[in-house]
């Protein structure tokens, strides 16, 4: 259980500093579109990241309900 949290937080630190490299090398283009489109985006990519994660995991485990109980 405790690899899971620390997989967890290896991935927010991730996004985190994946983040402020984009924001840093975008930098031009958030101030153009604007602070609450650029968190819609970001978000919007977060959440699309997750659904695919979780649609991997899914058919990962497609087999699991069928197998007999123990």
């Amino acid at each position: 259980m405790a690899a899971y949290g620390f997989k967890l937080a290896g991935a927010a630190i991730a996004f985190l500093l994946i983040g402020v490299l984009v924001i840093l090398i975008f930098d031009r283009i958030w101030f153009r579109i604007g602070m609450g489109t650029a968190l819609v985006v970001v978000f919007g990519g977060l959440l699309l990241v997750a659904w695919y994660l979780d649609r991997k995991e899914k058919a990962k485990r497609a087999g699991i309900d069928e197998l007999p109980r123990v």
